[in-house]
């Protein structure tokens, strides 16, 4: 007996425990939306910071698990673990512009006690600012708001709590090749591609721009998906000491004159003109009746570009680069189809 009323008091016990632990998070999870309820009742839209882009010389942010960071020096921006890689000044001007502007829709105060209610026990982004003084502000982005979609994020280690937009933590979370200042591919008029020729290591076809004209269009409105390697010292990561293709591209350069250039000549000629008017209209009569003729240009004037197009990644991709540059950017599988004409580059790999 004496047996049975222990095990009884013990289990009354852990009903109790049980009980307790279940009214402390039910009242937890009451207070906290109690408090973002009683936050939305009040119409805020509270600046988070009064820090200005243009005071910052230094910020620093994780991006896959990782921390980069940038200095500003002499009106520069660098990234700091490379200094001579290319950054875009305007794209870091223009990101932190926008981050240091975030205002907050709601604010909340909490306690140590519960930053796992908001996942800022664990942050998913850690956002520093150092300003010219050598002052740094830090933000913390939690979880999100499964209501709202907002985000929770704090300053430092303070007990206040601002729900912001996902903005901040996508602005401030990047790959430092999309703020790479790097080549684009040259700009060209389809009319103006005379010739594409496509080398896959076993044949070369030179295409034609009425059969392929997928392919003239594709190459005169071509940009590169992605930068990745900016100095590549080794090609063969990338499959591009041996392409899969080489496509070579000659094209007249445009060589119209510039309007002032035109202007200043059109008086001087306007008598000569004049007098070769019949003489034209008779030739062009002449040339309409022989006929549409082939273009004809002197090949001494054409530009060539060289485009490597190496490995496929595994999201659908291809590594490229022209020959003579050791930059090394991305296209899609269906760009790379429609410009070497085949439908198997990519395949399963390209689908996304």
């Amino acid at each position: 007996m004496t047996k049975n009323k222990q095990t009884m008091k013990m289990a009354a016990a852990i009903i109790v425990l049980v009980a307790a632990a279940g009214v402390y998070f039910g009242t937890s999870a009451w207070n906290r939306a109690s408090q973002e309820q009683e936050a939305a009742s009040e119409d805020t839209s509270t600046d988070i910071t009064s820090l200005s882009s243009d005071d910052v010389t230094q910020f620093s942010y994780v991006y896959n698990g990782e921390t980069y960071t940038f200095v500003k020096e002499d009106g520069t921006w660098y990234y700091d673990a490379d200094r001579e890689f290319p950054v875009n000044q305007s794209s870091i001007d223009g990101k932190l512009s926008s981050a240091l502007s975030t205002t907050a829709s709601r604010v909340i105060e909490i306690s140590e006690d519960n930053l796992s209610d908001y996942g800022l026990d664990e942050p998913s982004n850690v956002i520093s600012f150092t300003d010219s003084e050598g002052n740094e502000t830090v933000f913390e982005i939690g979880t999100d708001n499964g209501t709202t979609g907002e985000y929770y994020c704090r300053l430092g280690d303070t007990q206040t709590v601002y729900m912001i937009s996902s903005s901040l933590s996508t602005m401030m979370s990047f790959n430092i090749y999309t703020v790479a200042d790097m080549e684009s591919f040259p700009s060209i008029a389809s009319d103006d591609i005379k010739t594409i020729t496509v080398d896959d290591g076993t044949e070369s076809r030179n295409l034609d721009a009425d059969d392929d004209a997928s392919a003239f269009s594709t190459i005169s409105t071509l940009s590169y998906s992605a930068h990745v390697d900016y100095d590549c010292e080794d090609m063969s990561v990338y499959g591009l000491d041996d392409p899969q293709y080489l496509v070579t591209i000659k094209y007249l350069e445009d060589s119209g004159e510039s309007a002032d250039e035109t202007s200043a000549e059109t008086s001087s000629e306007e008598t000569d003109q004049t007098q070769e008017i019949q003489t034209d209209e008779t030739e062009a009569e002449t040339e309409e009746t022989s006929g549409d003729e082939e273009e004809t240009y002197d090949e001494n004037q054409l530009s060539i570009i060289y485009l490597n197009i190496g490995d496929a990644t595994d999201d659908g991709y291809y590594y490229v680069n022209l020959s003579g540059s050791t930059e090394v950017h991305l296209l899609t599988a269906d760009t790379v189809s429609s410009i070497v004409g085949t439908s198997d580059t990519g395949s399963e790999e390209s689908e996304s």
